[in-house]
């Protein structure tokens, strides 16, 4: 008999009673047949076999009742293709083992007790492993029906799903961005009412504070306001699949985020970077920006102003005292001509000044005029450049040895040629009015970045080991209100008029425009009638 074939392996008068009384016996015997043939499962009829044949005997084996095709091809496969007939024989023929198994005390169980049982069990048959779902139930008298499938396939489909979801969580919550995903919430007209969250990694977790899956199912505007825009242009987005890019701050956390919106089935991904950090640089570096322009302006109105009011005097100062030289000096006396020598040779070292500053304020600082400057030596030409004024006014200058720094000695000759010569300039005046001489101190030490005030501590820690060398300018003055203090380094900011103190008003901007390509500080102390202290701190090699 060829089994291989057959649709069902089954004797006639083996097959279980069906109650279908509108079905003659043959009707119901081919339906049988047909439900056997067409079944999706493996079945198969077993009869139990007892001890002695005695109905309260032992089972001692089981004997094959009927298969489908399905369970002969599987038990054929699990015996290499033995095509033997297969019903009317003991389960034991082809799986003699079976008694050692949990499988055969289960099925024993369902005939004792009538209670059908289901389970899962793995086999290797053609070098696989076979897993299959079983159910065991009882039918007639000492009958036991055994309906199985496959569930290989489904159960690798599982595990690699499940790694897929393993390897998918791993990337997640290795991104450095945080990421939430979005599902479209519709109302009965199919309408986007809301988006609801579906799956965060850690790193959105850790940016709101919650613990891993407590935000699933949280609704988008519990934590974002949508508006009609808002919600127009997510719609948009899902029916284009065009992404939306927008940076904005959140007042909840206190963070900026930049937040990249992309289609997903029927709802959206983000990827959020936190972006506080650089919002911050890019803010300062902004206001840097400004600052370097504001700066520059000054700067050209300071070299419009040295190009044209300083140089035109210094040009007539030299022809007049050329024509004095050339036609005059049979007429003038040894101590005129001494004078005159004298005004060249100032007038000479301030057109070098003004040209030097020309220079500067073309370079911008330019960093290869840079060296080390000896300040005793070079306080000491400004002194001497000062000679005339400081004979005039009777002043007294007193300089205590100063360290060197690294510079560009012309601009730092021209900070303390303004410092010295506000110093002069502002002198104060006893209860008479008769002038009070100047006594000027210029003094300097090495200070730690720690022994800046507090409005020139530096902001990048990094810098904080540095040291300064701190050059003061002390005078007898007479002073000004500290209320004023940011206002004297403004270019042409003057407190006082120019019939009561001379001078165009740049000389204490050029100075803190100086310090500052120095990336120095500088500021200043004062009672109004009581003198005035400044401090100039220049970093040092």
């Amino acid at each position: 008999m060829n089994q291989a074939v057959s649709p069902v392996e089954a004797g006639n008068d083996l097959m279980p009673e069906l109650s279908l009384p509108d079905l003659t016996a043959d009707e119901q015997t081919a339906l049988w047949h047909q439900v056997l043939a067409h079944s999706i499962n493996g079945l198969v009829g077993l009869t139990a076999v007892r001890q002695g044949n005695h109905p309260k005997g032992v089972i001692i084996n089981f004997r094959y009742r009927f298969l489908n095709q399905i369970a002969l091809n599987d038990t054929f496969r699990a015996h290499r293709n033995s095509r033997q007939p297969i019903v009317g024989r003991l389960l034991t023929d082809f799986y003699p083992t079976i008694r050692e198994t949990t499988l055969w005390q289960i099925y024993v169980n369902v005939i004792e007790t009538g209670q059908a049982q289901r389970l899962e069990q793995t086999y290797t048959a053609d070098e696989r492993d076979i897993s299959v779902v079983q159910s065991a139930a009882p039918f007639g008298r000492d009958g036991l029906l055994l309906t199985y499938s496959e569930t290989s396939a489904l159960q690798h489909t599982t595990r690699r799903l499940a790694r897929q979801t393993t390897l998918l969580n791993s990337v997640l919550n290795s991104s450095p961005n945080a990421i939430v995903v979005f599902e479209a919430v519709r109302n009965a007209h199919k309408d986007i009412s809301d988006f609801q969250i579906t799956l965060t990694n850690k790193q959105f977790d850790l940016l709101t504070g919650q613990a891993s899956g407590q935000l699933n199912g949280l609704l988008l505007t519990r934590i974002y306001p949508l508006d009609d825009r808002k919600m127009g242009r997510l719609e948009q987005m899902l029916g284009t699949g065009e992404p939306i890019h927008f940076e904005e701050f959140f007042s909840a956390i206190g963070r900026w985020l930049d937040i990249t919106l992309t289609h997903l089935n029927d709802g959206f991904v983000a990827t959020i970077q936190d972006i506080t950090a650089d919002k911050q640089v890019r803010q300062q570096l902004e206001a840097t920006v400004h600052a370097l322009h504001r700066s520059n302006q000054n700067l050209e109105q300071f070299a419009y102003v040295a190009s044209h009011d300083l140089q035109e005097p210094l040009r007539k100062i030299v022809s007049f005292g050329d024509v004095l030289n050339n036609h005059f000096t049979s007429e003038m006396s040894e101590s005129a001509s001494d004078l005159i020598r004298r005004m060249q040779i100032s007038a000479g070292r301030m057109r070098s000044l003004v040209q030097d500053l020309l220079t500067y304020a073309r370079l911008a600082g330019d960093t290869e005029s840079y060296g080390l400057v000896d300040l005793n030596q070079l306080v000491a030409t400004v002194i001497d450049d000062l000679e005339m004024t400081v004979y005039e006014r009777k002043a007294k200058l007193t300089a205590s040895p100063l360290p060197a720094v690294w510079g560009d000695a012309a601009l730092l000759r021209q900070l303390f040629q303004n410092l010295l010569s506000n110093a002069l300039k502002f002198q104060q005046k006893d209860s008479t009015g008769a002038p009070i001489p100047p006594r000027i101190v210029i003094s300097g030490r090495v200070a730690a970045a720690t022994e800046l005030p507090d409005e020139l501590a530096l902001a990048d820690a990094s810098q904080a080991g540095r040291r300064f060398a701190l050059l003061t300018v002390s005078d007898n003055g007479i002073g000004f209100n500290e209320q004023y203090l940011d206002r004297i380094f403004t270019i042409f900011q003057r407190l006082h008029g120019r019939m009561q103190y001379a001078g165009t008003g740049m000389g204490l901007a050029i100075c803190k425009k100086v310090v500052e390509i120095h990336n120095g500080h500088i500021t200043a102390s004062s009672q109004e009638g009581k003198g005035a202290t400044f401090s100039v701190y220049l970093p040092m090699m």
